[in-house]
């Protein structure tokens, strides 16, 4: 993923990606992190630097396992650490940090 100075045109930051295709992105307005979602049914959630923030959120199979479909798109709360993602299957999933 590149971050582009638009005064410049150069990639200021590269960071790593999964290496399947994404198909949503989005980044905190006030806190630097991203978060990335794939049709792979996971989210990944980073710092601006590249490190990983706990675990990747993905699909489990089971009966109280996590159920996610592909993700489609991805929103931060303006101000909170709140994580909406919505899937190709109809579903909006909201994600917080554990204090929240």
């Amino acid at each position: 993923i590149n971050f582009w100075d638009i005064r410049t045109m150069r990639a200021y930051k590269v960071l790593e990606a999964p290496k399947v295709s994404l198909t949503a992105m989005a980044v905190h307005n006030c806190a630097p992190i991203i978060a990335t979602g794939s049709s792979e049914r996971f989210i990944q959630i980073s710092t601006l630097s590249g490190n990983l923030l706990g675990d990747v959120i993905r699909y489990r199979e089971g009966f109280m396992g996590q159920r996610i479909g592909p993700i489609t798109s991805l929103s931060f709360h303006p101000y909170k650490t709140l994580l909406a993602a919505g899937t190709s299957d109809n579903v909006v999933s909201i994600y917080c940090t554990v204090d929240h």
